[in-house]
């Protein structure tokens, strides 16, 4: 009979635990007690359903943040790096130090997207920047293996960047 009424209780506050086990460092007595000034995890949802409600949802707000923050920040190393392979591919920014060349690349980036921060950059801007420069390597790929093919048949290019030129005979 026990062990019937515990494994009532476990689904009955899976989600809490669930939750609990995503924010480090939080106990469920601190939790619990922030919430309902010191009564047990069952008197708070047996006898105050609302505010077990609302401790449940600032649980998920306060985890679910956490995951956002993480995906924003690979969005903005995937943005740098579309960049970069951009710049390698147009031989832009050769000569500089590592440092000059990535502050240049966060500051196209962010003129790309029209903002003054990457941090500020919304997740929309970030994918239009990043697919538009994964188009351009592409198109500076497709430069390249013209310049490659016009070089070996004529001998003759003007090369600027990924733009190149066959010079008439």
């Amino acid at each position: 009979m026990n062990r019937i009424r515990e494994d009532e209780c476990m689904s009955k506050f899976g989600l809490f635990y669930e939750l609990l086990g995503k924010m480090p460092g939080a106990t469920k007595e601190d939790v619990v007690c922030q919430y309902s000034g010191g009564t047990s995890l069952s008197e708070l949802y047996e006898r105050a359903p609302k505010v077990y409600r609302k401790m449940i949802e600032d649980m998920k707000r306060m985890t679910k943040s956490e995951g956002e923050d993480e995906r924003m920040d690979r969005l903005r190393k995937r943005v740098i790096a579309s960049v970069a392979g951009y710049f390698e591919k147009a031989g832009l920014y050769e000569g500089t130090t590592r440092r000059e060349r990535l502050q240049k690349i966060i500051a196209t980036a962010c003129r790309a997207a029209g903002v003054d921060d990457l941090n500020d950059m919304t997740e929309a801007q970030m994918k239009r920047v990043y697919n538009e420069f994964l188009r351009r390597q592409k198109t500076a790929c497709r430069a390249e293996k013209a310049c490659e093919e016009a070089k070996r048949e004529t001998g003759k290019v003007i090369r600027r960047g990924c733009l190149s030129v066959t010079v008439p005979e």
